[in-house]
């Protein structure tokens, strides 16, 4: 995605003497759009880290892709590219935070960037094409620079960033894609069962894990950094009281009997449960 995207910078630089401003501010400003919007989604998906901070470092790609793209072409094009980038890095971010951590979230975004990069590039080629067919002058009449569209976007960007963090307790982090159920593995060698559930912003994941009766329960709760700190985890009919950490928290369970048991992490509305069956 970085090499694309400076490989897309260096080909605006490289043809600014050819587009007009109104052009070039455009192509760049798609160019950041798409490129933050990218790495928006990359970077919810990869660090499990608190949504502000992830639009934090969204928005530092934005501008770092953006201005230098639209400077060519004019002060406000620098501005306007970083401005709509920054929108991009907020949406992307949201957008990826949305779903379950997962390789394939990555893969189809990475591919959908790349498509319309190209399709932004022969757009791009089109322009240039119809502009020497018609042999427009070159002494083209300086127009005064309106910064209207700027404040328009720093408008709408000061808008998105202000909804995100009044909003960001209720955004359901991770819910989309989120398995529900697992059954544990049997570790022989040890003689006990075994399960990982991650403690997200969006709760259990998975919700609910199936055991087997009468057999050492290992639970592995997984505490990623965004769901925050000060968690306990709480099962009134497994007789549970635990202070959780972030990172792997170990709970052993002897010789459990069949029932179903909830789980719930005190203080938040996560609820799961545990499924115990007896062997037929």
């Amino acid at each position: 995605m970085v090499l694309i995207a400076s490989y897309f910078n260096f080909y605006l630089f490289q043809r600014k003497g050819l587009l007009t401003r109104t052009a070039g501010m455009i192509a760049a400003s798609v160019l950041a759009v798409l490129s933050s919007f990218e790495f928006g989604i990359i970077a919810a998906q990869t660090f499990d880290l608190d949504l502000i901070i992830s639009v934090g470092m969204a928005i530092l790609f934005a501008v770092i892709v953006g201005f230098p793209s639209g400077i060519g072409f004019g002060l406000k094009s620098g501005f306007n590219a970083v401005l709509a980038g920054s929108m991009g890095a907020i949406l992307g971010t949201v957008v990826g935070s949305l779903f379950y951590k997962s390789n394939i979230v990555v893969m189809l975004a990475d591919i959908v960037f790349i498509l319309l990069i190209f399709v932004v590039q022969k757009v791009v080629d089109w322009r240039l094409n119809e502009k020497n067919k018609k042999q427009i002058s070159s002494k083209a009449v300086t127009k005064k620079v309106s910064y209207t569209s700027t404040i328009i976007l720093l408008i709408g960007v000061t808008i998105v960033a202000g909804y995100v963090l009044l909003e960001k307790n209720h955004i359901q982090i991770g819910a989309i894609g989120k398995p529900q159920s697992q059954i544990a593995t049997f570790d022989e060698e040890n003689n006990l069962q075994i399960a990982t559930i991650d403690v997200t912003a969006s709760g259990f994941a998975p919700s609910t894990t199936e055991f087997k009766a009468f057999t050492m329960i290992k639970a592995i709760f997984n505490v990623k950094p965004n769901a925050g700190t000060g968690l306990k985890l709480v099962s009134k009919e497994l007789n549970l009281s635990v202070d959780l950490k972030t990172g792997p928290n170990i709970l052993l369970l002897n010789n459990p009997q069949p029932g179903s048991y909830e789980i719930t992490i005190e203080s938040k509305d996560y609820k799961g449960n545990f499924i115990v069956k007896a062997e037929k």
